[in-house]
């Protein structure tokens, strides 16, 4: 999504609001745009306009399409991370097993790990397979010392979800890219309009009401949208699977849908977190707990608005 080219200042996700920032303050002044060019400003061009804005939302925030990768991505993280305490239990049989065909180092263990923490998906599916050979190669060794076949098929299980659920995801991610790429032409000829707005309203404004000017005003429409992002916030405890609470808990939280820069917080010693200064966007919290154990919860976080939500272990 971040390639497509825009004829003004800004990224894509927040052309829906930049449109419907230009589109309000219109509203406010339609009397003096159509007074000044009433060939243009009729009643016909805002309907138009608003089709437009909801068309260009609709392709920047798809909603079933984003419902769907929001599930997706949430199951997959939630595998992977599971994945940390299968490795801490298949450590100690592997630590305890005599004979085995590569050194404990060798085993792959260690490689999974890096993958997970990493979140290099892919790798984590080639790390994978290099541990399952050497389980199997090893089967007879480990089995001795109390792994189990069942163990062993759950592991290929978990393997096989994560493979799917991330080509679920990729495929998602490419309709959304190319849902945009498609339609690059229809965005930008709705902030043709906006830019002529602008340019209007500049006219209208720039000498007599300089206080309306910031509404038409690209670097200032911006401004206003990433400072209403310094106004969100979201507040919870964080509980562990016997609901009790942890402190001292990671969270890190990135954007299920922009781009993957994520902010990093703990929780207080009464579990309470604050994650603050975030995009309006939904929110895939990653906790990790003081005993290393970790999950995942998608949080929704809201302009000008404190979000209450505790992050509570799944059982």
């Amino acid at each position: 999504m971040s390639t497509t080219k825009l004829i003004i200042a800004g990224r894509l996700d927040e052309v829906p609001t930049i449109g419907q920032f230009t589109i309000d303050a219109y509203l406010r002044d339609k009397t003096d745009f159509a007074t000044y060019k009433p060939a243009r400003y009729t009643a016909g061009f805002l309907t138009d306009l608003q089709a437009k804005a909801d068309a260009v939302n609709g392709i920047v925030n798809p909603v079933v399409l984003t419902g769907e990768l929001k599930v997706i991505t949430l199951k997959l993280t939630n595998l992977v991370l599971g994945l940390r305490e299968t490795m801490n239990l298949l450590e100690g049989y592997v630590e305890d097993a005599e004979g085995l065909t590569v050194a404990v180092k060798d085993f792959g263990i260690s490689g999974v790990r890096k993958k997970i923490n990493s979140g290099d998906v892919e790798g984590l599916n080639l790390a994978l397979g290099t541990l399952l050979t050497n389980i199997g190669n090893n089967i007879i060794a480990l089995t001795d010392k109390g792994y189990t076949a069942a163990a062993q098929t759950a592991l290929k299980n978990t393997k096989k979800d994560i493979f799917d659920n991330n080509a679920s995801q990729n495929k998602k991610e490419g309709e959304r890219a190319a849902l945009v790429q498609a339609n690059k032409d229809l965005i930008n000829d709705f902030l043709k309009d906006v830019k002529a707005i602008w340019k209007d309203g500049k006219r209208l404004y720039k000498i007599n009401a300089k206080v309306k000017l910031k509404d038409y005003t690209n670097t200032l429409i911006i401004k206003r949208i990433r400072n209403d992002e310094l106004h969100t916030l979201i507040v919870g405890k964080v509980l562990n699977k016997l609901n009790k609470i942890e402190g001292g808990a990671k969270l890190v939280a990135r954007p299920i849908l922009i781009g993957k820069r994520g902010k990093t917080v703990k929780s207080d010693a009464k579990g309470m977190f604050e994650l603050k200064g975030l995009k309006p966007t939904t929110y895939m919290i990653t906790v990790t707990l003081a005993n290393g154990e970790s999950f995942a919860v998608n949080v929704e976080a809201v302009t000008n608005t404190t979000v209450t939500q505790d992050l509570v272990q799944p059982v």
